[in-house]
């Protein structure tokens, strides 16, 4: 066993023993209502990304990216804490059966690569100078940011979808 998944499962173990995982499995409505939360944080936060994407691909150009941006970036952030916290609520109750899943370990790669992907296009001075410029163009960074966003946020939403069914 490689030594990252010998201290993910020692991790998940110690999730599993921890107060929070406890309560869970002592209280019938709070697993039900976490997967709730997650659900709608999901919903919120790929409700928001996708037309983004879309719009930085070059969709709907007469539609300033920089209005666009302003509010959804705002939408899925909020939704992406929900799901996090949300998802972490979750996994504590079978964190190692979790681990063990390469389904979670996608799911992980998909999530890494599409939060890389947002931190990478702040960094793009086009990106942190849109309200000072006419943005309903687009440009091939944009483009290339919004296709990755795109597949990696499907890959997150796929792989937890079917996780449930393996």
């Amino acid at each position: 066993m490689p030594d990252i998944l010998a201290y993910a499962l020692q991790l998940a173990h110690q999730l599993e023993l921890s107060q929070l995982a406890a309560f869970f499995k002592s209280e019938r409505w709070f697993y039900p209502a976490a997967n709730t939360v997650h659900i709608i944080g999901l919903a919120m936060l790929f409700g928001a990304v996708a037309p983004l994407d879309l719009r930085m691909m070059g969709f709907w150009r007469a539609v300033p990216l920089a209005d666009l941006a302003r509010v959804l970036t705002r939408v899925a952030f909020f939704g992406a804490v929900l799901a996090i916290l949300s998802g972490v609520l979750l996994l504590s109750v079978n964190a190692r059966v979790y681990v063990q899943s390469p389904i979670f370990w996608a799911k992980a790669g998909f999530f890494l690569f599409a939060l890389l992907n947002a931190i990478l296009l702040r960094f793009v001075p086009a990106w942190r100078y849109l309200d000072r410029v006419d943005s309903r163009g687009t440009i091939a960074r944009f483009r290339w940011a919004g296709f990755f966003s795109l597949v990696a946020w499907l890959g997150v939403i796929s792989c937890g979808r079917i996780y449930g069914y393996f």
